[in-house]
């Protein structure tokens, strides 16, 4: 057995020891580890089925049946990473609609499947004899269109979800990283078909690509571990560990010092009231460097610069909404008075933070006198 071949079975194995630790695991909400942990735990079987595939155990009568039962799994990823951060953003396990994500693996498995029922024997002669695709039915641009599948759950996960009231500052950070990898492992993936394809790469030297895909899966995994520790509070580069809080040159007990210094002086000088204020402006107040100054905000107030200013905007629009519209003051008026350059923008950050329109709020506050 070669040294490859050992290497990716420690991988796989390695695999099926996270997926138990998910299936194990107390921290966090468990029907997401247990999502993870299957998605874990397919991804080792493809492991395995690769080194079964390279070994040339695969044309054995052993193994002959777990040919092309990797196939389907490629549209499995995609929906137990959507299922899994909208559980963890969300609290939603799973919901009628979530049917549509099996017909694609099942229309795989239908076509698969004059090749599946074939006794052992039977299917044993086709293989090696190279004639696996004359019962599968699985023509050259059916694996363009499953990459653009895996590709188009990516971008579902993400774009149903970044912009999620739920998701603070550190959590958006942790969904880029997650679903990253995740775009990593089918980036890895399409970069292998094309340059087997179009003949640029010998397929016998795919493990380097399987190396890459490796990677973007532990990274993938890592992020899900660490996720509850996130959305406890705890930043990205906090928790992992070999990224030194030291070393960015911003101690923790100065960016403490900071985050008191900071909002003393949004409370005081009220700096958002100008609607150019930018972070250098912040950062120069508190004569620290913009990164150092982005860093206060983002792991102190959980919030983005815009977000952080725009919070502070919008309690002042509340208060001016209250006192000033018996005067005669419009929505757009008390819009630019607390700091917004537009009432679109206005409008946005009223909802995200309060979660009512400037008008029903003013109404629900009347309501209650």
């Amino acid at each position: 057995m070669s040294g490859v071949i050992i290497l990716f079975l420690f991988f796989a194995f390695l695999g099926v020891v996270l997926t138990i630790l998910f299936f194990i695991k107390r921290q966090g909400d468990h029907p997401a580890n247990v999502i993870l942990g299957l998605y874990t735990l397919f991804f080792s079987f493809e492991m395995i089925n690769n080194c079964l595939r390279w070994s040339g155990a695969l044309e054995s009568l052993t193994f002959v049946h777990l040919n092309l039962t990797h196939f389907p799994l490629w549209l499995i990823y995609g929906p137990l990473v959507f299922i899994y951060v909208r559980r963890v953003v969300n609290g939603t396990l799973f919901s009628v609609l979530d049917v549509l994500f099996l017909l694609p693996p099942l229309v795989i498995m239908m076509l698969l499947f004059p090749f599946y029922r074939l006794k052992v024997e039977e299917k044993l002669d086709v293989v090696i004899n190279g004639r696996t695709f004359d019962y599968a039915i699985f023509p050259s641009y059916a694996i363009w269109i499953v990459i653009a599948f895996m590709f188009g759950y990516g971008f579902l996960t993400y774009f149903s979800f970044w912009k999620k009231e739920e998701l603070g500052f550190r959590e958006n950070r942790w969904l880029k990283c997650f679903v990253g990898s995740y775009f990593g492992f089918v980036i890895a993936f399409a970069s292998y078909i094309f340059l087997v394809r179009f003949e640029l790469m010998d397929p016998s030297y795919d493990y380097f690509i399987d190396i890459l895909i490796v990677a973007f899966i532990s990274i993938l995994s890592f992020f899900g571990f660490v996720q509850p520790e996130v959305f406890a509070g705890r930043s990205i580069r906090q928790v992992i560990p070999f990224v030194k809080y030291r070393k960015t040159g911003l101690t923790s007990s100065l960016s403490k010092i900071m985050r008191d210094r900071l909002i003393e002086i949004m409370d005081k000088d009220e700096p958002y009231l100008n609607s150019n204020l930018r972070l250098d402006d912040i950062a120069e107040a508190l004569d620290l460097s913009r990164n150092h100054a982005s860093q206060v905000i983002n792991e102190h107030f959980n919030l983005s610069f815009f977000d952080f200013v725009n919070r502070y905007r919008v309690e002042k629009a509340k208060e001016l909404l209250l006192e000033r519209q018996e005067e005669g003051h419009t929505i757009t008026q008390i819009a630019y008075e607390s700091g917004f350059n537009n009432r679109a923008s206005f409008y946005k950050a009223f909802r995200k933070f309060i979660g009512l329109s400037p008008s029903a709020f003013v109404e629900k506050q009347k309501e209650h006198t």
